[in-house]
C-alpha cells in the first residue's frame, strides 16, 4: 500500500490496518515457533468471544485489512497466516468464528491445502477460490 493511500485512510481503517500487520506477524512467528499440534489447540480455543450476531460492514472490514497487510509486509502471508490475523481480530470486536484448513489433490502423488475463516455464514478471509473443491477440517 502506497503511502499516500495509507494517509488518505480515516484513523479508524489505519489503525484496523496497523492492527492486521501486528496480527499477521504474530501469526508469523506462532508459525515458525510452535508445532502444528500446539497452533491448531491454541487456536481452537475460543477466547471471550461473545458470539455477537454477525455484522457484514464488520466482517468487510476486518477482511479488507488483512487482505491490505497481507499484500503489503515483507514477509510470507499467505491464506493460514490471514485466517489467524482475522480471526484475532474479530474475536476483539466479539465475533466468534471459524478457521478452515482443506486439502485436495492435485496430482497423483501431491496435495495442496487452503484456509480460510467464517464468521456465520460468511467467509471472511480464503474467499476467491472454490472452497468446494477442498476436504474441510475446522480448527
Amino acid at each position: 500500500m502506497r503511502i499516500s493511500r495509507f494517509n488518505a485512510l480515516d484513523g479508524a481503517d489505519k489503525w484496523l490496518l496497523m492492527r492486521a500487520v501486528g496480527w499477521l506477524a504474530v501469526a508469523r512467528v506462532m508459525m515458525l515457533a510452535m508445532s502444528f499440534k500446539r497452533l491448531a489447540a491454541r487456536l481452537s480455543v475460543s477466547e471471550d468471544s461473545a458470539g455477537r450476531e454477525v455484522d457484514p460492514e464488520v466482517l468487510s472490514k476486518v477482511s479488507w485489512a488483512v487482505a491490505a497487510a497481507a499484500n503489503n509486509v515483507p514477509w510470507r502471508s499467505d491464506c493460514f497466516p490471514q485466517t489467524i490475523a482475522a480471526s484475532k481480530l474479530l474475536q476483539k470486536y466479539g465475533y466468534e468464528s471459524t478457521i478452515h484448513l482443506g486439502v485436495e489433490r492435485v496430482g497423483d502423488d501431491e496435495l495442496a491445502g487452503h484456509a480460510w475463516l467464517t464468521s456465520g455464514d460468511e467467509v471472511v478471509t480464503g474467499r476467491g477460490v472454490d472452497l468446494t473443491r477442498y476436504t474441510k477440517f475446522n480448527l
